[in-house]
């Protein structure tokens, strides 16, 4: 059959079509707790990820440290990649972690250098960031990257550290969802460090991305 026979069936047949009613199910209730910062605390526990407490910007970039530090112990390598606007969210955290021995990676990744940048930023044992929001009913953090932001840091490294304003702690995903900026293609749920059980149903962390999930909560 010639192609254009075959396509004027095809649009004979269309015309004539409709569409079956389907009633499909309900939507779920809307998930809401009384403190969805205490419920936060204990689903992202449950999926091994480790939550501090901080009052301000200062606390937090000392418990930021001393975090990152126990996972680093006795490792001499200190990379690291990191989000921009850490900076402002808690200033002093790269001068206190350039004073530890920790040396920041670029995160760029060139169109014409892609392998190169993608060996030299996978050398960083660490990645800092913050989140867009998190929630409280399953302990996930919510990440959109974009400029500034790279996928690196939360990708790459082995540990991963995310510091959160408690303000951005909803309860549940659709709440999530309204509070996200989307203009990026690229946004990202993470719930606990990466994990499988593919082999032999033993379940191991770290094989597809972070070993480590730190989140220190500010306020």
């Amino acid at each position: 059959m010639e192609r254009e026979q075959f396509l004027g069936r095809v649009q004979a047949a269309l015309r004539g079509a409709v569409l079956p009613e389907i009633d499909g199910p309900e939507r779920p209730p809307q998930v809401t707790f009384a403190d969805p910062v205490h419920r936060f605390v204990e689903t992202a526990a449950a999926v091994d990820a480790q939550v501090t407490r901080a009052d301000s910007a200062p606390e937090a970039v000392a418990a930021a440290l001393r975090l990152v530090d126990a996972t680093a112990a006795g490792q001499d390598d200190r990379g690291y990649v990191a989000w921009e606007e850490l900076d402002s969210l808690v200033p002093g955290l790269f001068d206190r972690l350039a004073a530890g021995g920790w040396k920041r990676i670029d995160a760029t990744v060139g169109t014409d250098s892609r392998y190169e940048d993608h060996g030299r930023i996978g050398a960083a044992s660490l990645g800092v960031t913050t989140a867009d929001v998190a929630i409280a009913a399953t302990g996930s953090v919510v990440l959109a990257h974009g400029p500034g932001r790279p996928r690196s840091a939360s990708l790459l490294v082995a540990h991963h550290l995310v510091l959160l304003p408690v303000e951005r702690i909803v309860s549940s995903l659709h709440e999530a969802m309204a509070r996200v900026e989307w203009d990026t293609s690229n946004v990202v749920a993470i719930t606990g460090p990466s994990r499988t059980g593919d082999i032999e149903s033993i379940l191991t962390l770290g094989v597809h991305g972070p070993r480590h999930l730190s989140i220190v909560l500010i306020g």
